[in-house]
């Protein structure tokens, strides 16, 4: 009975969606700000920018595509601020200056 039960509990785990602290959705774009606010491992970030060259202390004021596997991979630096466009949406660069879109 208490194999059934665990069986049973072991199931539903597995098909119960869970959201997840740091977690991407693949095919996003995300600021580097918003992934460390939705708790992204920060060194993940900061192996993607290093990657990419870009200095660490610029890492949060980019955007990087989050791949299929969760990990990200560097899209570009923003020149002014990044976007955090809301859950579901791609985040961006504002690389010009518009005091309205802040």
């Amino acid at each position: 009975m208490v194999q059934i039960i665990s069986l049973m509990v072991a199931v539903i785990m597995a098909i119960t969606p869970v959201a997840q602290a740091g977690a991407c959705t693949p095919g996003l774009i995300y600021c580097g700000s918003t992934l460390s606010r939705l708790g992204y491992d920060d060194a993940k970030i900061t192996e993607a920018a290093q990657a990419a060259y870009l200095p660490e202390q610029y890492k949060h004021n980019a955007v990087y595509t989050c791949n299929v596997d969760g990990d990200i991979a560097f899209k570009e630096a923003c020149l002014f601020f990044c976007v955090d466009k809301g859950g579901g949406n791609n985040d961006r660069c504002q690389n010009y200056f518009d005091a309205d879109e802040r």
